[in-house]
């Protein structure tokens, strides 16, 4: 099948749709076929992704809805929402919605600590649970929820003692969901971004970024084209991969 229909007829919800990854894994999605659902907890964003997402194949129908993915009402609330729009659970999910809050170690508020691993990791915890229960309740034939980690979750980072702790979570918890789900027929995969160009990264200044890309062997920031990796592991081509990472870092830290 041609990769530009690979996701004809999939129902999909992104979460963190309104910018960076997560509104280009939305039209990159769209491109491929299929219907996306945005979900942000920006509304405004979220309807501004759906506004540049293609309808050229037969059957798309998009939507944005608003969640805040650390909350389990919100998160139940988007699946139920979903279901009632279109009589079907989302067969693809992609838990893209993220926070830093940098600062180093020694100086790091415990409010600080928390407001990352409840969005990054409590979040991804929230939506796999919900979107995977919606699917064997459904009795749905298959799925693949993607969730979205770091590179620094794997080698850590300097002022990020946080975030780094919540991408490890996050690949923790798809590996064992992997394990668990399976023998519904839902495959789940973590993609491990190194340093993408987002809004989140808007905010480190020149001189660091020029220090970063100076050690990333493709000697540059990658764009929000891990949306390719996202498109392959949502659609047939990865029908026999399951609880793995895969690195789109330019090759950074290899080995």
């Amino acid at each position: 099948m041609a990769a530009s229909s690979r996701l004809i007829s999939r129902l999909t919800l992104v979460t963190g749709g309104g910018s960076g990854i997560g509104r280009a894994v939305c039209q990159r999605f769209a491109n491929e076929g299929a219907s996306v659902v945005v979900g942000d907890r920006n509304e405004e964003s979220a309807n501004q992704t759906l506004e540049l997402l293609s309808r050229d194949h037969k059957g798309q129908e998009h939507m944005a809805l608003g969640v805040d993915v650390s909350l389990k009402d919100s998160v139940e609330k988007l699946v139920t929402s979903i279901q009632c729009r279109y009589f079907q659970p989302a067969s693809v999910c992609v838990n893209a919605a993220g926070i830093t809050q940098d600062e180093f170690l020694l100086k790091m508020e415990e409010d600080d600590f928390d407001k990352v691993i409840e969005v990054n990791l409590k979040g991804t915890f929230l939506l796999t649970q919900a979107v995977s229960k919606a699917l064997v309740s459904a009795g749905a034939a298959k799925g693949s929820i993607i969730t979205v980690g770091s590179i620094v979750g794997k080698v850590g980072n300097i002022g990020q003692v946080n975030y780094s702790a919540s991408k490890a979570g996050v690949e923790g918890l798809t590996r064992t969901a992997a394990k668990e789900l399976s023998r519904f027929g839902i495959r789940c995969n973590c993609v491990l971004p190194g340093f993408i160009t987002t809004p989140m990264t808007d905010k480190v200044p020149e001189k660091v970024i020029s220090k970063l890309t100076s050690i990333i062997p493709m000697g540059r920031m990658g764009e929000p084209a891990v949306a390719d990796a996202c498109a392959f592991l949502a659609s047939d081509d990865s029908r026999y991969i399951t609880g793995v990472s895969i690195e789109v870092a330019g090759g950074l830290f290899i080995g």
